[in-house]
């Protein structure tokens, strides 16, 4: 008897535990949370924040506050996000260049995105758009492909930044199409845009605030890089069609800090992805240029494990040189 009833009490102190977690997650929150945000206001991390803090704001009555903390390609709000304390009151809205890409060029991160992070919740992905400039002789990928290998090393492309996503992305199309393009790279996507319009280069991956330029025959769109064709264009082809292999979006998510109560991010996953999965929600964030896409907690961690493997393997392929 005595030791059915010693066996019992490790049961019961879970059941406790379990049940003053639920109790933790129903009053939660009692005080504004913040909610760190990798890049400046009006970026697609912003927007989508703002949506969602305004959202939980009025559902729970405390203020989700967004803190803007731009800088060192997402390090400085990743950092201070991972040395926060658990306790669900600070998130950050990260996504794949802080959490897949710094991995993957740079020497010394200090931070893990997988051991330092609990996943709370998928937000969208943003779709990137290929473009030439009107004057460049091509209207397909193939066009480029064909062109590019006729002219090896002198067509230029533009990118925002060493190690940024349409940086990255142009080099795996340029290994998966066996093409030599020259790299320039700017200090953020407005730059390159500009210089594009000026013929200083001559294509890009460019993002959806791009499209005025296309629809007004500033710049021609040829493809989306993305896995599928874009909502917003949707007549227009993958690369993958035409160059399989290549699938580059980026993508925005809430994450909060490691050892965060698994009843409070399922809480927070709930009512975040119900919200964005509403129609007004979706279409307004759609107008921004963002797909919103609903993931389990579990397809979260799996896209950015598999997102770190791609971009190690693309750099080490290429023998990028590491960041310090």
């Amino acid at each position: 008897m005595r030791w059915i009833l010693a066996s019992r009490i490790p049961l019961i102190w879970l059941g406790l535990l379990a049940a003053l977690n639920g109790a933790f997650a129903a009053s939660y929150p009692s005080k504004p949370v913040r909610m760190i945000v990798i890049s400046l206001p009006g970026s697609p991390n912003d927007v989508i924040a703002r949506v969602v803090g305004n959202r939980l704001t009025a559902l729970w009555g405390q203020q989700f506050i967004v803190d803007n903390r731009a800088g060192a390609g997402g390090q400085i709000a990743m950092e201070l996000a991972a040395k926060a304390s658990p306790d669900g009151y600070t998130l950050v809205n990260s996504g794949d260049g802080p959490m897949a890409i710094s991995p993957a060029i740079k020497r010394n991160l200090p931070y893990d995105p997988l051991k330092d992070f609990e996943p709370v919740a998928f937000t969208a992905f943003t779709d990137y758009i290929l473009v030439v400039i009107p004057t460049l002789p091509v209207q397909s990928v193939s066009d480029l492909v064909k062109l590019a290998r006729s002219r090896p090393g002198k067509l230029r492309y533009g990118s925002a930044g060493v190690g940024i996503t349409n940086h990255l992305g142009m080099e795996l199309f340029k290994l998966k199409a066996g093409i030599d393009l020259i790299h320039v790279p700017y200090k953020g996507g407005p730059a390159v845009v500009a210089d594009l319009l000026a013929g200083q280069v001559e294509l890009a991956m460019v993002g959806p605030p791009s499209i005025p330029h296309v629809k007004a025959g500033r710049l021609r769109a040829i493809a989306v890089p993305g896995a599928r064709r874009s909502e917003l264009m949707p007549d227009l082809p993958t690369i993958a069609e035409t160059i399989p292999g290549v699938d580059v979006r980026s993508w925005s998510a809430f994450f909060a800090p490691a050892g965060t109560s698994k009843a409070i991010v399922d809480r927070l996953h709930q009512e975040i992805t119900r919200h964005l999965s509403s129609p007004d929600t979706k279409k307004l964030l759609a107008s921004q240029g963002l797909s919103v896409q609903a993931m389990t907690r579990d397809e979260l961690r799996d896209l950015v494990k598999a997102d770190i493997q791609k971009y190690a393997d693309l750099v080490k392929t290429l023998k990028m040189p590491l960041l310090e």
